[in-house]
């Protein structure tokens, strides 16, 4: 195997998210704007409702990982949004590539701007609202962090999945699936004050178990980091098998010729 021609494979995924972001004085927003006003508003809350020691950790856990998650993802599902909003879809596939090496090669670039933000939001949160990301040591916060970027991939991998199923039509996937994860996962909340059905929900996301894991460090509570783990690297399986598979379907269908005129 040419090793050094596998790597550039990976390494043009993530440049060519690179070329196109360093261009778009938006994704300075995804940078610093928008996770400043999350965080921000979330450790601000803290303070008007007058919740202190290990509340406060648990609230500004889940608001920094919903922002990173949000980072990241989006940077996977740039593989193929750009490209549909260009209407040039067709030619990433006319490349030698396979679909990890899209996938991997944009989460490259997903974790080194998720890492930026996460950088920022922790000096932020330690000297606005003394909460210490590392109370519980580097590794810790490295366990925590792959977690919530393998959720992030797997994010990514069902937005190209629907684009290349539902057309332009499923972009809006993007931003929504976030959404969806924020809800059942335990951001902001326990998943135990869930209703039944939304707990189960809940206990099929690998960032549910990474944030309890995370959390376990400041509030101390059971949790099943095993089962995170294994779900994660399940889903992002999975998720590569069935984007394999969407591609040739859409091939056969001719949704790539569409999404390219």
């Amino acid at each position: 195997m040419n090793w050094q021609g596998e790597l550039n494979k990976y390494l043009a995924s993530a440049y060519k998210n690179w070329i196109i972001s360093k261009r778009n004085i938006f994704t300075l927003f995804e940078l610093f704007f928008w996770p400043m006003i999350s965080l921000l508003s979330i450790g601000l809350l803290t303070r008007f409702l007058r919740v202190e020691g290990s509340m406060v950790s648990f609230l500004l856990v889940g608001a920094i990982a919903l922002t990173i998650l949000q980072v990241a993802q989006i940077d996977v599902a740039y593989v193929l949004l750009f490209d549909m909003w260009s209407k040039s879809i067709k030619n990433t596939f006319i490349a030698p590539i396979r679909s990890y090496h899209l996938v991997f090669g944009a989460a490259l670039f997903g974790i080194l701007r998720g890492s930026v933000v996460f950088f920022i939001l922790a000096v932020v949160s330690r000297y606005l609202f003394g909460f210490d990301f590392q109370e519980g040591g580097l590794l810790p916060v490295l366990i925590f962090l792959a977690g919530v970027f393998a959720t992030a991939a797997v994010i990514g991998i069902t937005v190209c999945i629907s684009i290349l199923t539902f057309g332009q039509k499923a972009d809006v996937a993007a931003w929504s699936l976030s959404g969806m994860i924020l809800l059942v996962s335990g951001i902001y909340y326990p998943v135990e004050v869930l209703p039944p059905l939304l707990q189960t929900i809940a206990r099929i996301i690998p960032l549910t178990y990474f944030l309890e894991y995370y959390r376990s460090i400041f509030i101390p509570g059971p949790h099943h980091l095993a089962i995170g783990a294994f779900l994660a690297v399940f889903y992002l399986v999975l998720g590569l098998i069935l984007l394999d598979r969407a591609i040739e379907r859409a091939r056969r269908t001719g949704i790539l010729l569409r999404l390219s005129e």
